[in-house]
């Protein structure tokens, strides 16, 4: 079973039980079972809700943005969470992480070698084969913490 199937059916499972508790308090306070009921369904569509909004601590992966901007200090800050979920996928790696790896590569190139295209022969001498090969190849994967830490310091 996929993971979002799983949590909807824990959330309606949570939903039911919550709307079954609120009827049932409801009639033994002296309602009667379908007022009880009637009202214990929109405190049952609450509960729904509320289990279903994004938590502040889920990652939200948020396409790439069209426009290329300068301030590559933005997307370093995040891609400590964005490798430890890509560790384990590597889709999730190909088309997230790498990409952005790949442009803060880019933007380095140009501040400090002056080299426009990670293609270039010689941005692949500056960034040795290794870190090349990770930053270009749609399969590569994503190496061990420390090898990676290795290879982004020669950026």
């Amino acid at each position: 079973m996929s993971p979002l199937i799983g949590s909807m059916m824990r959330a309606v499972l949570l939903a039911v039980v919550v709307a079954a508790g609120a009827a049932f308090v409801l009639n033994r306070v002296g309602a009667p079972w379908l007022w009880a009921v009637l009202i214990a369904l929109p405190i049952g569509a609450l509960a729904l809700l509320v289990s279903r909004l994004p938590r502040a601590t889920d990652v939200v992966w948020s396409p790439q943005p069209a426009n290329v901007s300068t301030a590559t200090s933005a997307q370093a800050s995040s891609l400590a969470s964005r490798f430890a979920e890509a560790a384990v996928d590597q889709d999730r790696f190909a088309n997230r992480v790498q990409p952005r790896l790949r442009r803060l590569a880019e933007a380095r190139l140009r501040q400090v070698h002056g080299i426009y295209d990670i293609h270039d022969p010689r941005a692949r001498e500056v960034l040795g084969a290794d870190l090349h090969r990770l930053l270009t190849d749609p399969k590569a994967p994503l190496p061990e913490p420390s090898k990676l830490a290795d290879l982004l310091e020669n950026l």
